[in-house]
């Protein structure tokens, strides 16, 4: 759980700020979005295929249930709405 919400929070950090260029650009290469649910980024997932199969972007399947693409979230927007996402207790 603790390396889904690290891996999430770094994502969600790198397209806010686009900064580094370099994996902000392989992330928007397979970044898309539905027209039902335009909050909704989604990424593309060719873990199947040989070449690719351990990339960043194969590996965010779960945030296709997590409106955050199109908001502009601060770091603590980003903790709190991974925290309920992924269940963490808060006690």
């Amino acid at each position: 759980m603790w390396g889904a919400y690290s891996t999430y929070s770094l994502v969600l950090k790198i397209i806010r700020d686009r900064y580094p260029k370099y994996l902000y650009d392989q992330l928007r290469t397979t970044l898309y979005t539905e027209r039902r649910k335009p909050l909704i980024g989604k990424f593309y997932d060719n873990s199947k295929g040989k070449v690719g199969k351990h990339r960043l972007e194969c590996r965010l399947t779960a945030l296709k249930d997590l409106e955050w693409y199109g908001l502009e979230l601060s770091n603590d927007a980003i903790r709190t709405s991974l925290k309920k996402f992924l269940n963490f207790n808060n006690d």
